[in-house]
């Protein structure tokens, strides 16, 4: 089923939705918040079903999924009112507009374009040539965000990719390497290691608390960590579904190469024109026009980590004379992945293809970790974002 689409026009070359605010960098280097739902709400009436619906897709949708929910939409006559409204919805052209003015400014970035941005344990990461440059902020209680201290670069190298998760974050420095840093206590900046863990970094993955390290679109290591279980939690946290008290102490402890995770499995490394991955999957475009799929086997604690596979065909428009189209980046959504190419994106959902957006695209952001907005899809292309809502079941 088609997403709800709305387009906020703006000169934003980035962004990020955390904790109800949409976090913009405009082209000029200005980094600014508004709280999402301010847009949306002067954009449509408030008495109207329209200004509710959105409200539930765009701001709670997690309610839809939750217990309550799951309750409610067990009852025939609800969800066929839910699928008509948003078969409605999904079918109108929304172009909202907001005033600079209405924007909280935080502060100003002296290198441009931006690179990479992430948003996570209540600080902003953003990455450019120049480095990786942090702050932590607030939001008050009248939804107004501040920053509290000023944005500093905390990583010399260039920042191309930024991966954050359990108190970590992979920096991405393309042949300068891979990076670790760690957020050590609460209002910390972040600390980086000095050496790089991998001689190449284009991007990093999340295999739950190993990672992936992609050399290349596609070859990577897979890289084994050290993690312990802490009494409190060393950072802060908002609209994070994983709450566990985990702290990663090193990355790399094991190394698997790509030659090698690929040896007891039938894809032909030379074939592969793209791989991604998931928590407990990767996926590799290969030249036959095929998606192949391989789980992560990690049977026990100290046994080595293996792949096993599982072939998925491509929907129809992701392939020319049966060869894969090779995409310029991919993000996971809930059963999906959203593929960005240099003229279009494509989500990916249930085994249905739908073209969200039909042009080039700067930043396509997708929010896995989040309880709030693991089905909101934000897309950044130079003269505003996209934001989809994706059909929840």
């Amino acid at each position: 089923m088609k997403t709800v689409r709305t387009y906020i026009k703006g000169d934003y070359q980035e962004g990020y939705i955390y904790g109800g605010q949409l976090f913009v960098i405009t082209n000029d280097g200005a980094l600014m918040a508004i709280p999402l739902w301010s847009i949306i709400a002067e954009n449509l009436n408030p008495l109207s079903d329209e200004f509710y619906f959105f409200k539930l897709i765009f701001s709670q949708n997690n309610w839809l999924k939750n217990e309550q929910g799951a309750s409610i939409f067990q009852i025939t006559t609800f969800k066929n009112n839910f699928d008509k409204l948003w078969q409605r919805y999904s079918n109108i052209e929304y172009n909202f507009e907001i005033k600079k003015t209405k924007f909280c400014r935080l502060s100003n970035l002296k290198t441009t374009p931006t690179l990479d941005m992430q948003v996570y344990g209540m600080r902003l990461f953003i990455g450019n040539t120049d480095g990786l440059h942090e702050a932590g902020f607030s939001i008050t209680d009248y939804n107004t965000t501040s920053l509290n201290e000023p944005l500093d670069k905390v990583f010399d190298g260039r920042a191309i990719s930024i991966s954050p998760k359990s108190g970590s974050v992979m920096i991405s420095s393309s042949s300068e390497g891979l990076f670790h840093g760690q957020l050590l206590g609460i209002g910390e900046r972040l600390k980086v290691k000095p050496s790089p863990i991998r001689k190449n970094s284009l991007r990093a993955g999340w295999s739950a608390y190993d990672v992936v390290n992609y050399e290349s679109q596609t070859n990577f290591d897979y890289l084994k960590s050290a993690f312990t279980r802490v009494k409190d939690r060393q950072y802060l946290y908002k609209d994070e579904s994983d709450i566990q008290n985990i702290s990663i102490d090193d990355i790399g402890t094991e190394i698997y190469s790509f030659h090698d995770m690929l040896s007891n499995s039938k894809i032909n490394e030379n074939n592969i024109i793209y791989s991604f991955n998931s928590s407990a999957n990767c996926f590799f475009f290969l030249n036959n026009g095929s998606l192949e799929g391989v789980n992560f086997r990690k049977e026990r604690k100290d046994a080595p980590v293996r792949l096993s596979s599982r072939t998925f065909e491509l929907p129809d428009g992701l392939k020319e004379r049966n060869r894969a189209i090779k995409p310029i980046s991919t993000k996971m959504v809930p059963n999906g992945t959203v593929i960005e190419y240099f003229d279009k994106v494509v989500l990916i959902h249930h085994n249905e293809r739908i073209v969200l957006e039909s042009n080039p695209v700067v930043s396509v952001k997708t929010y896995p970790g989040s309880i709030r907005y693991k089905n909101i899809i934000s897309i950044f292309d130079s003269k505003g974002v996209a934001i989809h809502s994706m059909y929840p079941f």
